[in-house]
């Protein structure tokens, strides 16, 4: 009987413990998932670093490209200002040599009216002379037929 009363109790037991293993068992199951998509959350923490610090990286890569750029700015902007500097440097220096130029156009201008002026009236004295000179010479030529005339 005693065997009867253990066999009894064994079977209430495991009728009365049933529900608890089934708990237990999905509670298992429960930590078991819980462990799972923890270690899926942890992967994915781990890849989200992962991608933040390339982010950073092409961040600071970005930050070192944006200031070699303003570097290069600046410098183009000092090359240009040297530029600049130069061509009004050269465009003082094209007037300078233009109004020079001028004033020598002028005065060889006024040369030349002079020489025209001269050559003019040296053109008018020349035709003078030369009227003169045919004049003289038809006087000359006068007196040599009179005296030549009288000779005979």
């Amino acid at each position: 009987m005693a065997q009867e009363l253990i066999e009894l109790f064994r079977s209430v037991l495991k009728e009365e413990l049933q529900p608890v293993h089934e708990q237990l068992a999905r509670l298992e199951e429960g930590q078991q998932r819980l462990e799972e998509n923890q270690l899926r959350l942890e992967e994915r923490q781990q890849r989200l670093e992962e991608r933040q610090q390339r982010l950073e990286e092409r961040q600071q890569r970005l930050e070192e490209r944006q200031q070699r750029l303003e570097e290069q700015q600046q410098r183009l902007e000092e090359r240009q200002q040297r530029w600049e500097e130069k061509l009004d440097n050269f465009i003082i220096e094209t007037r300078s040599h233009f109004k020079k130029i001028e004033e020598e156009l002028a005065d060889h201008r006024r040369m030349f009216e002079l020489l025209s002026n001269d050559w003019r009236s040296a053109k008018i004295d020349i035709e003078y002379l030369s009227a003169k000179t045919g004049k003289h010479d038809m006087e000359i030529h006068q007196i040599k037929k009179r005296l030549e005339l009288q000779q005979l």
